[in-house]
């Protein structure tokens, strides 16, 4: 086979069945590459499948191997590797793509540029102005000239070279970060930051008690060092700044506010929230960076809702970031914000978010309610006790627990707004004790909702888990939250 003859292949099964091509002297590859000049179809064919050219200066046929799935005459062909083809060989690619190897004496057109029986769009070439396909016999192909060949082999090479330099970056930065990592940990820095006395389990927490009449106790909690700095205003406000970490470099800052509001016994949480907000906003520096989200105190008996927020805020060219907490207790508001650095957030957020440092008694929780939305104009204060006195005697599970909260409520707000100090404080006591019945109450429910969970009763815990929410309808109450969220327990 010397001279000009040369060689041709044809496809006698798969996608290419009956298509012939003629093999160039440089040869091509066979691919799902850009730069392969036949591109056949379906999973088992790789992105350089396999490659022929014509050997000088014997003329011989050579194929070489890039993937597994290359057999010759039913014996596979290692990748890597290559053989001579014969008139006659027989070659699969994949699964079903055979083609037999034949001499060529006549010009036959090299084979395509595109993939061949391919879904890749029209070539530019193939298209005419406006980008309408060019009128073709059904029997002609284009085919690319060994010029193209070379610009989509160049082209693939500087795609594999880019590939190979990214990958060679992304292990250099991930070797920088573990380095980094490994210095940090040397320099003693701690992430993320424990609160003063986690680790030695020997704590020294500073303690600030506050007493809002009648049963108002709650109590705020400070880790105490000889870098600690307290001040206190009065006998609600105080200020703390220290220190966190076990190297004790991280500034933290507690302040506690509490303001008798002038209309407090008639402003709901909402209004006066709200209100405060727009004040942080507009004068004191606040930018908040989520919605509000609703939490409670004291969980464990009644529970004392309050908003909790996300800020930023600079103070004397110091940019911190921390979270507010927003709580009504009678006619006062109660703001208690713990903040860090903004450089120190992403360290210290675990601290800001678990540590308890404000405190709700349960005497509190009992004594609470909700300032109504809708306050009535014109109200018998001694009608609404002797209402709810009347109800006092009955089965507690059979009051109706929601309308007796809002009698409550607007008993004791209006009592608070003509402050008639002994109506409250009957109310008050009249409360408590309502309160300690529903506690009573929801405490066998939770008894029995985890009896007939562990016997798998489920018609009976949707009747208790309904009869929960008939009695605690609304979000304000932690024990609708904890019926929505399947929590059958007194304790947290």
């Amino acid at each position: 086979m010397q001279g000009n003859r040369g060689y041709k292949i044809s496809f006698v099964s798969g996608e290419l069945a009956g298509r012939s091509f003629a093999v160039p002297q440089e040869g091509f590859l066979i691919g799902k590459s850009r730069a392969a000049a036949i591109r056949p179809g379906g999973a088992d064919i790789k992105i350089e499948h396999a490659a022929l050219h014509v050997r000088e200066p014997d003329s011989a046929l050579i194929l070489e191997s890039f993937a597994e799935s290359v057999f010759v005459d039913d014996k596979q062909l290692e990748p890597e590797a290559e053989t001579v083809l014969t008139p006659g060989s027989q070659v699969r690619l994949g699964k079903n793509l055979i083609f037999t190897v034949a001499e060529d004496a006549s010009p036959v057109p090299p084979p395509p540029a595109g993939p061949a029986g391919g879904d890749d769009e029209a070539t530019e070439d193939e298209t005419e102005e406006g980008g309408a396909p060019k009128e073709s016999d059904a029997d002609r192909t284009r085919y690319a000239s060994p010029e193209e060949l070379n610009d989509l082999r160049k082209f693939s090479r500087k795609q594999s070279s880019r590939q190979k330099i990214t990958l060679a970056v992304g292990i250099v930065l991930l070797l920088l970060i573990i380095g980094g990592g490994i210095l940090y940990s040397e320099l003693r820095q701690e992430n993320p930051l424990t609160w003063p006395g986690e680790l030695t389990n020997q704590y020294n927490d500073g303690e600030f008690r506050i007493q809002l009449p009648p049963l108002g106790k709650f109590m705020i909690y400070y880790p105490k060092c000889k870098y600690t700095q307290f001040q206190s205003n009065s006998e609600t406000d105080c200020e703390v700044l220290t220190l966190l970490g076990k190297n004790l470099e991280v500034p933290f800052h507690l302040k506690l506010e509490v303001n008798t509001l002038p209309d407090g016994f008639i402003i709901s949480r909402k209004a006066s929230f709200a209100a405060w907000r727009e004040r942080a906003e507009k004068e004191l520096g606040f930018t908040f960076l989520a919605p509000p989200e609703q939490r409670f105190y004291a969980m464990s008996s009644y529970g004392i809702p309050y908003y909790i927020l996300n800020y930023k805020r600079i103070d004397s060219n110091l940019q911190w970031q921390g979270l507010a907490c927003y709580l009504r207790y009678h006619d006062k508001e109660i703001i208690f914000i713990r903040e860090v650095p903004i450089q120190h957030y992403w360290r210290a957020e675990n601290v800001l978010n678990q540590y308890g440092c404000f405190v709700a008694a349960g005497d509190a929780a009992k004594s609470y309610w909700e300032i109504p939305e809708d306050m009535p104009e014109k109200v018998s204060l001694t009608e609404l006790y002797r209402s709810l006195l009347e109800d006092m005697p009955h089965n507690v599970a059979i009051i109706d627990w929601p309308k007796n909260n809002r009698l409550f409520a607007i008993l004791l707000s209006q009592a608070g707004w003509r402050k008639d100090a002994e109506m409250m404080e009957n109310a008050l006591g009249l409360l408590r004790e309502f309160r300690e019945r529903q506690i009573f109450w929801y405490t066998q429910a939770c008894l029995a909702y985890q009896h007939y969970q562990q016997n798998e009763n489920w018609e009976m815990m949707r009747t208790i888990r309904n009869d929960c929410l008939s009695k605690f309808p609304s979000p304000e109450e932690y024990w609708y939250t904890k019926v929505v969220r399947n929590i059958w327990t007194m304790d947290e």
